[in-house]
Order: C-alpha cells, then sequence, then structure tokens
C-alpha cells in the first residue's frame, strides 16, 4: 500500500550495560513513528479521542534481527497491512543508510469507544485518513 520512514536515535536511555538496546526499547521507537504516521494523516490519537474513540494495540509481534547501538541513527519503515475492521501495521527497522535490517514487526490495533465497548469496524475518520495516503 504505503511506506513511509522515519529517524530515530538510540539515546542513553534506551541502552543496557553493554551499549546496546534493550529489547523492550523497541516498542517505544514503533510508538514513536507510529505516532508521527498517524500526525501526518490528520488523524492522531487527540484527534481520536475528540471523535469519540481510542486505538489501543491489541497485537504486538517483534523479530529482532541485529541489534542497535548507542547513538545509531536507525529508521523505522511502516506498512499498513490493513485498515478496515482494525488497523494492522508493519514496520521494518533499518540501520540509517538502509542496508541492514535490524527489526521487523507488526502492531494490530482495535477501535474502542472512550468508555471501552469495541467497535467492529475502524470509525470513517480514521478510515478516510487512511484512504488518503493509500490512494497516492
Amino acid at each position: 500500500m504505503i511506506s513511509e520512514f522515519y529517524s530515530l536515535k538510540a539515546e542513553f536511555y534506551d541502552v543496557d550495560s553493554m551499549g546496546v538496546v534493550w529489547h523492550g526499547n523497541y516498542v517505544r521507537f514503533l510508538e514513536s513513528a507510529r505516532c508521527s504516521f498517524l500526525d501526518e494523516l490528520g488523524c492522531d490519537y487527540m484527534k481520536m479521542k475528540d471523535s469519540g474513540f481510542a486505538l489501543p494495540v491489541i497485537k504486538l509481534d517483534l523479530k529482532f534481527v541485529s541489534y542497535i547501538k548507542f547513538k545509531q541513527i536507525i529508521k523505522v519503515k511502516i506498512d499498513i497491512d490493513e485498515y478496515d475492521v482494525f488497523l494492522r501495521l508493519k514496520y521494518t527497522i533499518f540501520d540509517e543508510d538502509l542496508k541492514t535490517k535490524l527489526c521487523e514487526a507488526s502492531t494490530t490495533q482495535v477501535a474502542v469507544t472512550l468508555e471501552g465497548e469495541t467497535l467492529y469496524e475502524l470509525p470513517q475518520v480514521l478510515k478516510d485518513a487512511l484512504q488518503k495516503v493509500v490512494k497516492k
């Protein structure tokens, strides 16, 4: 569908005593890229809240291919995999020059009302935002 890239840097607070990024911090990298992606769509988490819904992650998969080092610049590639009943995004984390794959991941998010009731399709405001970039 589409691919977007987001650059991030591994900071001191991301790494363990060996100077490599602790595995749990990869999730933060995905979240940072996803928030930037949603901002660019014009349908960020605050707009979702104002529209009466939230979009929690219900599934997360990570496959570590190589490690990220302190101060390393990475690029997170996001691809839209599905966006009808739920939003599934695929991520690939590369080194800065895109030559080395570091991680593959995916998240699945489902729309819920602010009271926590599951919606069985994505709200139209989010679908419309996603369709604009898919058609590019």
